[in-house]
């Protein structure tokens, strides 16, 4: 049975919530908050960024702080999530 991309990314999001990017992007992120201490250009390749740059925007995106004020300590208050 062949389905189309469309249909594909509505049974992921209906089944999980998100997009399949959305979900893609917190996989990422996950990565990130995962590695070892290292450098950050390292790790943004690792967890598959083009570069710190657009790990450092996404991080910031979804933690609301970035990576590098995050790990120092740093952290912001915890929220509700909103969907």
């Amino acid at each position: 049975m062949y389905i189309s991309e469309r249909h594909l990314n509505t049974l992921f999001t209906d089944g999980t919530g998100l997009s399949p990017k959305q979900f893609a992007r917190i996989g990422r992120v996950r990565t990130v908050l995962a590695a070892d201490a290292g450098r950050w250009s390292e790790i943004a390749a690792t967890a598959g960024y083009y570069d710190q740059s657009h790990m450092t925007a996404e991080f910031r995106h979804f933690m609301g702080v970035p990576s590098a004020v995050f790990t120092a300590g740093q952290r912001p208050a915890a929220t509700a999530c909103t969907a």
